[in-house]
């Protein structure tokens, strides 16, 4: 006996329908995080830790340059360690590899193009991008539209089952959402711009939104 409609009508479980119902609505892109990586390699482990600052320090130069603030930029881990490699099942020190990690955390896309191209062009030995992360900063309103949409979803698919059954709906007997990342890009949208830089297409990102349901049947009579 399912625990949610227990305390009907004689302890018994009522006769209803359980679905799932989906939705989903759109968020417009406008923050967007970053993730930066250095990593050189040196015989000598100082050697390796400096180069290593060299680019970190010229990447966080651009950053600033760029637009981003002290406060919108953070380490986020800094290695060093011997690089080993195996042959004939013995290990060779091949020297030393050393980086660093950076977030860039941006409240708006102004300037994102020519920030990537700038750290990929003049960023130096060793630079990398990891991840670029387009996301709404307001997701609450989309969201709600999202489970509104999946809710309707939900009463239309339990009626029409209800009506194949030749019966009626009752009350709602429980709800719960479905738990899921919820995003989803939708559609891109970059200008053709300077061909030296790295376009990024900056469209909508779907929420979506999912849940179960079940719907009592309502009693003849």
């Amino acid at each position: 006996m399912d625990h949610r409609d227990r305390g009907n009508s004689q302890g018994r479980r009522r006769a209803g329908v359980t679905v799932t119902g989906n939705g989903s609505a759109a968020a417009a892109v406008d923050q967007v995080t970053v993730t930066l990586g250095v990593s050189v390699v040196r015989p000598d482990a100082g050697a390796a830790f400096q180069a290593a600052a060299h680019t970190a320090t010229r990447v966080m130069a651009i950053l600033a340059d760029d637009g981003a603030d002290s406060r919108s930029v953070r380490t986020a881990d800094l290695t060093l360690g011997p690089q080993i490699e195996w042959r004939d099942n013995r290990e060779f020190l091949m020297g030393y590899q050393a980086g660093q990690r950076l977030i860039v955390h941006l409240p708006g896309l102004a300037g994102l193009e020519r920030m990537l191209t700038d750290v990929a062009v003049g960023g130096g030995e060793g630079v990398r991008i990891d991840s670029v992360a387009l996301t709404p900063s307001n997701p609450e309103s989309a969201l709600r539209e999202a489970r509104e949409i999946a809710f309707a979803d939900a009463m239309a698919k339990a009626s029409h089952l209800a009506g194949l059954a030749g019966r009626l709906l009752g009350e709602l007997s429980w709800i719960e959402e479905r738990q899921g990342d919820g995003a989803q890009p939708i559609s891109g949208s970059a200008g053709f711009r300077a061909a030296a830089k790295m376009p990024v297409a900056t469209g909508d990102m779907a929420l979506s939104a999912s849940l179960t349901a079940r719907w009592l049947f309502a009693e003849s009579g």
